[in-house]
């Protein structure tokens, strides 16, 4: 008898803890789950009802013929990219928050309701006429479904959030390229709104953030930069224009191994000419119009992915330099060259006036009746006479000369080519390197 009792005694407990637990569970569904979706569902039905009677115009804004309404913006850039000098622009990707006030939109409740983008109700409430004032092209995120969400709070208040990919445009001054720093914007402003009826402002916490792993290959990105202004259009009035402004700063590496390095060792190549014989012309030839066409089309690459301006570039200064190095050396070679073959020249059509004078005085000798065994023993007052007016003794000196200024100018060019690319180079870089840190 006890026994049963005791296993009477012990089923009840354990059936009062199965019906413990379901009632916990059965009040975490009612109280957590489905008590805030129909009270979120008989908001919406409310607001939802409140259009239906005419009682709300998505075409007037709030506080109609009252005080401006004040439409809070942030900004969170995911992406910057495509930064192109040619065509001076550059593509965006951002989450677009606004924030205002709509009293017609208030109700009774402690929680917000949450418009989806499939959600009839999205379209049918007031949203600030905002645009971009720079954008040459845009779309709306349509992956999976359309990027857009607003939140109404109780009191009224309304978060509106989209996505947007963007192509702005970007005016570049390329004055320092490829060591320029650049800045980039976003302009928003309304469409219709003056300021009588609508102020634009920057969101009091934060006003434009940039993800965390944002990063531009050729681009070191700054802290973005933000401020407002109220530009006056002639017959319309004052509007509120917001601007964000991303400071772009070029990575130098790229140009470097790419133009410069190779330009570089061009130069130097051209070089090499100084210490090769001056007789050796194919050589020296086929090297100054190797590297000359070489560093042409160097310099034709680099313009290439690059805005056609009308002032001169960094870049370009550069390259005008290397260019003229290389065509001067390619000079001195014809100089040298010349004066080398003129030399020889004087050299030979000396030769041939000596063979000449040579059988002048053997004729001569032979009209004076002296004999072959006599005139080893003439001396040479007796034979001067003879050549007087024949050679001119200047003349044998006047080939050598030119010897040694062919030979001098590759010796002193070896030094001085060197030098002067050398001070090019300490001029060049420290005027721009210097304004770049400077500015």
């Amino acid at each position: 008898m006890v026994e049963v009792a005791v296993s009477e005694i012990t089923l009840t407990v354990r059936h009062t803890g199965s019906a413990m637990l379901s009632f916990h569970l059965a009040f975490t569904v009612v109280f957590v789950i489905v008590l805030p979706t129909l009270t979120c569902s008989r908001y919406a039905e409310s607001i939802h009802h409140l259009m239906e009677e005419d009682l709300y115009d998505q075409d007037l804004r709030p506080n109609h013929n009252g005080a401006p309404v004040n439409v809070s913006v942030f900004m969170f850039v995911t992406s910057i990219h495509s930064l192109s000098e040619i065509s001076m622009d550059y593509g965006v990707t951002l989450f677009l928050s606004l924030h205002w006030g709509d009293p017609r939109l208030s109700f009774n409740g402690t929680e917000g309701i949450d418009l989806r983008s499939n959600s009839e109700l999205l379209a049918k409430i007031w949203t600030p006429d905002l645009y971009f004032v720079n954008v040459k092209d845009g779309s709306l995120h349509e992956v999976t479904v359309s990027n857009k969400h607003v939140r109404i709070s109780p009191d009224g208040h309304i978060l509106y959030d989209l996505r947007v990919s963007l192509t702005l445009i970007c005016h570049l001054y390329l004055h320092r390229f490829p060591m320029d720093k650049q800045s980039c914007g976003i302009q928003l402003e309304s469409f219709g709104y003056t300021i009588r009826d609508m102020r634009l402002n920057w969101d009091t916490e934060v006003t434009v953030k940039l993800a965390p792993e944002l990063v531009m290959p050729e681009f070191s990105i700054g802290d973005p930069q933000s401020f407002k202004t109220q530009p006056y259009y002639p017959g319309l009035g004052y509007y509120d224009q917001l601007e964000c402004r991303f400071p772009l700063t070029r990575e130098l590496i790229f140009y470097l191994m790419e133009y410069y390095v190779p330009s570089f060792l061009l130069v130097v190549l051209s070089w090499v000419s100084f210490w090769l014989n001056v007789e050796a012309s194919p050589a020296r030839a086929s090297l100054g119009i190797t590297t000359a066409l070489t560093l042409t089309t160097l310099s034709s690459a680099a313009r290439t992915h690059i805005a056609k301006v009308s002032y001169t570039k960094a870049i370009d200064i550069w390259m005008l330099t290397c260019s003229v190095f290389v065509f001067a050396a390619m000079l001195e070679f014809a100089m040298a060259s010349y004066l080398h073959n003129k030399a020889q020249t004087k050299t030979k059509k000396l030769n041939q006036e000596l063979l000449y004078s040579g059988s002048l005085l053997k004729n001569q000798l032979k009209s004076t009746d002296i004999t072959i065994e006599e005139s080893r023993t003439v001396s040479i007052d007796m034979i001067l006479p003879h050549l007087s007016g024949l050679i001119n003794t200047k003349s044998p000196n006047y080939p050598a000369r030119i010897f040694r200024l062919s030979r001098n100018i590759d010796l002193y060019s070896r030094a001085l080519f060197p030098l002067m690319f050398v001070i090019f180079n300490l001029v060049y870089w420290l005027t721009y390197l210097r304004g770049d840190m400077a500015s």
